[in-house]
């Protein structure tokens, strides 16, 4: 049950972390040596970071000496899926099922500016495509 129970503080310690204003190379160097601290059985076989989280993988074995791999994504949901105001309009008008074109005249600005808003909502909110983002936010 030890083993149980340090596993559990090191994700509630990892998903704290997820949720820190720490620099992305500081944020992996930290997830690093926390698993490395919390999980001395397992070998932390890779971190790194992956949209707004941080994914780590781990190898060991249970105390019945049975082998275990675990791989984890933590994101802090404050910060991965809040749209910015524009991100917020663009979707709004996704929703409408407007083009791309069509939101960037409507808008005033590039339909250049227009796409990297777009990736930036699928990033966010996790989806890969228009009928994704409609399903998950549209009314």
């Amino acid at each position: 049950m030890a083993t149980t129970k340090t596993l559990h503080q090191a994700l509630s310690e990892l998903r704290a972390l997820g949720g820190t204003r720490l620099r992305r190379s500081q944020r992996v160097a930290e997830a690093a040596s926390l698993l490395a601290r919390l999980l001395p059985p397992c070998k932390t076989l890779a971190v790194e970071e992956r949209a707004g989280g941080v994914a780590f993988r781990l190898h060991g074995h249970t105390e019945n000496s049975v082998a275990f791999s675990i791989t984890c994504v933590l994101q802090h949901p404050a910060t991965s899926r809040t749209l910015t105001i524009a991100e917020q309009a663009v979707a709004d008008e996704l929703c409408e099922g407007r083009t791309l074109a069509q939101i960037a005249d409507l808008r005033g600005v590039s339909s250049n500016t227009v796409k990297s808003q777009v990736r930036q909502i699928f990033r966010k909110l996790n989806v890969d495509s228009r009928v994704a983002l409609v399903r998950k936010i549209c009314p």
